[in-house]
């Protein structure tokens, strides 16, 4: 058996590493369920030519984990535009495709835009295809990294298989042991955000936490554009942190075995700790993010401002320029180290019962469905 694995994960670009972690843990969960013997190709959408697919008969699916649906006025340039061909051409060959973790991320993420946003009409019609109407058949199927996703999708007619997380939540060999809480923290890492305006904000928040722990500090990026050395302000004090760059692949990621708590911007910095068992506070820059904190019932809160999100109620979906505007305000940075002082003083309850939630969503929703799998 072997399946076509669709990576949003490329070598060129940002090499984010985060996306080769969703790869990389689906792939741990099929050989778990499915056996060692499984045989896979990845495809990645910025590396990768359509016309290397030469004999798409050898696959018995196409696994497309974070698959995101696109929404009506949004900025189309961040969904990978060899998507809807790559699906196309599995239709043709009559090989079922499976969503695994979609995830929406518009901006800022609220309730109210994920049950009132408009699918993107070409995109709906094939999600239509793949994964059919509430109550008809369907070859495949997908399910949702987060709540929003699925009222996003459920709202717009597309048939789902509910919230399974995404892929990269569960290790395997990790679910269901015993939390990591540290009573004294020795370290702490603080994720970059996406958005660089607000890689000044994540600098004073590093401080704040040197001054209120007395610990190493790690400020950590997992992807971006260009040369490093062009995009790290240079009048950073670099007494009071170091600063890692864990691009490039999930592997790098292994430099958080040596922290104790994450607290910073980038989701799959929030991910990584909570599927190793430790705690980390997620300051959540769009819906990625909101949707991840609403699911788990989260440690965190939304770096938009008050007046964004009031906006977003009425506004619904921002376009490119619109959102640009919107991420010049400063997310509130002191918030982040009282909540987490908060949440370790009290022997971290929100952390415990986001933990829960994973392991009930792998034995509830992700194992089921993988069993499922062709």
């Amino acid at each position: 058996m072997s399946y076509l694995i669709l990576s949003s994960h490329a070598k060129t670009g940002s090499r984010n590493s985060g996306d080769d972690l969703i790869n990389k843990s689906l792939i741990d969960m099929l050989k778990k369920l499915k056996g060692e013997e499984i045989t896979y190709d990845v495809f990645s959408y910025r590396d990768n030519q359509l016309a290397d697919l030469t004999d798409m008969h050898q696959y018995k699916a196409v696994l497309a984990p974070a698959l995101r649906p696109s929404v009506e006025r949004q900025d189309q340039t961040i969904f990978p535009l060899k998507r809807p061909l790559l699906l196309d051409k599995a239709r043709n060959h009559n090989i079922p495709v499976f969503a695994i973790g979609a995830g929406w991320g518009s901006y800022p993420g609220i309730i109210k835009q994920a049950k009132h946003q408009t699918l993107d009409q070409k995109d709906k019609a094939q999600l239509l295809y793949h994964f059919g109407q509430p109550g008809t058949a369907a070859k495949g199927w997908i399910s949702c990294r987060d709540l929003t996703t699925e009222i996003l999708l459920k709202n717009n007619g597309i048939q789902c298989k509910g919230t399974t997380g995404d892929c990269a939540l569960f290790d395997v060999n990790k679910i269901g042991r015993k939390a990591k809480l540290p009573k004294v923290i020795k370290s702490i890492a603080v994720s970059l955000p996406h958005n660089q305006q607000h890689w000044e904000a994540t600098y004073q928040l590093a401080l704040e936490l040197k001054k209120t722990y007395s610990c190493p500090i790690y400020l950590t990026v997992h992807g971006y554009y260009g040369e490093f050395s062009n995009i790290v302000n240079s009048n950073w004090n670099h007494n009071h942190f170091m600063i890692m760059d864990l691009s490039g692949g999930a592997r790098n990621l292994s430099f958080y075995e040596t922290i104790d708590v994450h607290i910073g911007f980038r989701l799959h910095a929030h991910i990584w700790f909570l599927r190793n068992r430790k705690p980390s506070l997620l300051i959540a820059e769009d819906g990625r993010g909101m949707g991840y904190l609403l699911t788990l019932n989260g440690l965190g809160y939304s770096a938009a401002s008050k007046t964004t999100r009031q906006k977003a109620k009425e506004q619904i979906t921002f376009t490119k320029e619109e959102m640009v505007k919107e991420k010049q305000n400063t997310p509130p940075i002191s918030k982040a180290v009282q909540m987490f002082r908060k949440e370790q003083e009290s022997g971290y309850p929100v952390t415990v019962e986001s933990l829960a939630k994973i392991d009930q969503l792998w034995k509830e929703k992700m194992r089921p469905l993988l069993e499922q799998l062709p």
